[in-house]
C-alpha cells in the first residue's frame, strides 16, 4: 500500500503528539502547534496561527462533546469567557485586516505577540503540573 505523496510523517508525529497533550490536559495546542509550524515547518506566521486556530476549532469541538456528555463543563462560566473573548477576537480580526493583513508590520506584530504569550503562558502551565 503506497501512502499518498501529500502524506508527511513529520506533520502526522506533530499532530498526534500536540492531540494528546492537549487531549490530556486541556492545555498547550496553540503553545505547541503554532511554534512548531513556524520553527520546524517554515510556515509563515499568519498561516501558521490560522493554520493552528483551525486545527483547535476541530480538535476542541471533539473535546466540547466528549467533557459536555460527561457533564464536566463549568457553562455559566463559559459564557463569562466568551463575553470577553468572543468580542476582543473578532475586533482584533478586525484590526488586523485593517491593517493591511498579510504584510511584515503585520507579521511582525503577530511574531511578537506569540513569543509574548508563550513567555507568560510557559511557566504558568509548567507550575500548574
Amino acid at each position: 500500500m503506497h501512502l499518498p505523496e501529500s502524506f508527511n510523517l513529520l506533520y502526522a508525529l506533530s499532530g498526534l503528539g500536540v492531540g494528546f497533550l492537549v487531549g490530556m490536559t486541556g492545555v498547550g495546542g496553540g503553545s505547541l502547534m503554532t511554534p512548531l509550524l513556524i520553527l520546524l515547518f517554515r510556515v509563515h506566521p499568519q498561516a501558521a496561527v490560522g493554520t493552528d486556530l483551525l486545527y483547535a476549532a476541530i480538535t476542541k469541538v471533539v473535546g466540547t462533546l466528549v467533557h459536555g456528555r460527561s457533564q464536566s463543563v463549568a457553562w455559566p462560566v463559559v459564557g463569562r469567557l466568551a463575553m470577553g473573548s468572543v468580542p476582543a477576537t473578532l475586533a482584533t480580526i478586525g484590526v488586523l485586516h485593517w491593517a493591511g493583513s498579510p504584510s511584515a508590520q503585520v507579521t511582525h506584530v503577530i511574531s511578537v505577540a506569540l513569543g509574548v504569550a508563550l513567555l507568560i503562558t510557559a511557566p504558568a502551565c509548567c507550575s500548574a503540573t
